[in-house]
C-alpha cells in the first residue's frame, strides 16, 4: 500500500450503503464493488486491477457462483490480500485451511442475528406441519367461497393421497364441519407432541425455545451433552440423546439445524426414516446435503413423512423435482435468515473484522480458520 492512500476492500456481493457504519468505513478505506463474472476474469483482475487489495467482503452468495474460494481462485489471490469477511455463518465455499496457510484470515458472522428469524420459519412450518393451514388456504377458493363447505369438502371424505402430496376432495360441500380432520388426518396441537432438534448451537436453542413455547417437549442430538449450568440457562426443559434413533419410539417433529460436515452427510436417509416406529414431520434449515432427498420423497409418498418443510436443498440451488406441488411439503429457497434486521447487522459485523485485521492489527473478531 502507498504511504498516506486507504486500504483497498474488495465487496463482493450487495449490502445496504445507507449505513452509518458503512459511510464510516468509507472514510478509512478505498472500497471497490465487483460483480462476479468467470474465474478466468478474476484470477485476471487479482493480477492487475485488485492486485494490491487487503481485504474482501464477501455478502451471503459470496464466491458460491465461481465455486467457492478456492482452488485457482484462492491460488492466484493476491500476496497483499489478508482478510475474507463474510457475511453468514457457513463457510463451506472456502478453503480455511490452504487460506491460512497463506496468512488469509477468514471471518465469519455467528448466528447471533440469524438465530431468530430462522427459528420464526422453524416456528410457521411447525404450525403448517400440525395443522395444515396451507390446505385450507388453497381449498378456500372463488369456487369454493364458502368456509364451511371447504371444512366439509377436506373432512374425512377420502384418505390423503401420499403418493402424489394431494389432498383430495369428493361430495358436494354439504352438512357441518368443524375442520378437526382433512382427508382422515388430524389437524393437532403441537403442544404435547415430542419435537427433536438435531444440533444445538445458538440457532437449535431458540427454535427449542419457540417450540417449547407452543408447548412441545424438546429433545435435542448433540455430539456432547450440554453442561448442567448450560442447560439450566436455556429456560426450558431438554432432553440430551447421543443419537437421532435414540428418538425413534416417540419422534413427533425432526428439526435439522445442524451444520455440514463428512458425520453428517445424509445423516437422515432412507434407512433412518423407516427405523422411526410412528409417522412424523420433519423440517431442515441446516444444510440440505444432511438430507438424503430421494429417501425423503419416497418417505412422503409412502405416508411415513407426514410433513417436510425445506429451506436448504441436498443439490441447491436445485429442488429435487418430486418435492414441488405437494401439500405435504413447504419450500423456501433459503431464506430463513433473510430479514432486512440481520442483513444490516451481517454487513456491519463483516465491517468491524476488516477493520479490526487492517486498522488495528487484530485477528477478527470471528475467526473461522
Amino acid at each position: 500500500m502507498t504511504t498516506g492512500s486507504k486500504p483497498k476492500v474488495l465487496f463482493i456481493g450487495d449490502l445496504n450503503k445507507s449505513l452509518a457504519e458503512y459511510k464510516s468505513f468509507e472514510t478509512k478505506f478505498e472500497c471497490i464493488s465487483y460483480r462476479l463474472t468467470t474465474v478466468d476474469e478474476l484470477v485476471t483482475k487479482f493480477e492487475t486491477d485488485f492486485k494490491d487489495i487487503e481485504a474482501i467482503y464477501g455478502a451471503w452468495l459470496g464466491f458460491v457462483p465461481l465455486g467457492g474460494f478456492r482452488d485457482k481462485i484462492l491460488e492466484n489471490a493476491p500476496p497483499s490480500l489478508k482478510v475474507i469477511s463474510i457475511c453468514s455463518v457457513g463457510y463451506d465455499g472456502y478453503d480455511g485451511e490452504t487460506m491460512r496457510n497463506k496468512n488469509i484470515i477468514l471471518t465469519n458472522v455467528p448466528s447471533t442475528g440469524a438465530a431468530e428469524p430462522v427459528a420464526d420459519l422453524v416456528l410457521y412450518n411447525t404450525l403448517v406441519s400440525f395443522r395444515r393451514f396451507n390446505i385450507f388456504s388453497r381449498f378456500l377458493n372463488p369456487q369454493n367461497n364458502h368456509t364451511v363447505k371447504v371444512r366439509k369438502l377436506l373432512d374425512q371424505t377420502k384418505d390423503f393421497d401420499s403418493l402424489h402430496g394431494t389432498a383430495v376432495v369428493s361430495g358436494d360441500g354439504q352438512g357441518y364441519a368443524f375442520g378437526e380432520y382433512t382427508n382422515n388426518r388430524g389437524n393437532l396441537n403441537p403442544r404435547g407432541h415430542e419435537a427433536v432438534i438435531i444440533g444445538f448451537g445458538n440457532i437449535g436453542k431458540t427454535i427449542g425455545k419457540k417450540l417449547s413455547d407452543l408447548g412441545m417437549n424438546i429433545h435435542y442430538v448433540k455430539r456432547n451433552r450440554l453442561s448442567a449450568e448450560e442447560e439450566s440457562k436455556l429456560g426450558y426443559n431438554a432432553t440430551y440423546h447421543a443419537n437421532i434413533l435414540d428418538t425413534k419410539a416417540f419422534a413427533d417433529l425432526i428439526v435439522i439445524a445442524c451444520p455440514a460436515t463428512p458425520e453428517t452427510e445424509h445423516l437422515i436417509n432412507g434407512k433412518v426414516i423407516e427405523e422411526f416406529e410412528n409417522p412424523f414431520r420433519i423440517i431442515n434449515i441446516g444444510r440440505g446435503i444432511i438430507m438424503d432427498e430421494e429417501a425423503l420423497v419416497n418417505g412422503l409418498k409412502s405416508g411415513k413423512v407426514l410433513f417436510a418443510g425445506l429451506d436448504v436443498f441436498e443439490k441447491e440451488p436445485s429442488v429435487h423435482p418430486e418435492l414441488f406441488g405437494r401439500d405435504d411439503v413447504i419450500l423456501t429457497p433459503h431464506v430463513g435468515a433473510s430479514t432486512v434486521e440481520n442483513f444490516n447487522h451481517t454487513a456491519v459485523e463483516a465491517l468491524k473484522n476488516i477493520e479490526n485485521v487492517l486498522l488495528e492489527g487484530g485477528k477478527g473478531f470471528n475467526v473461522v480458520n
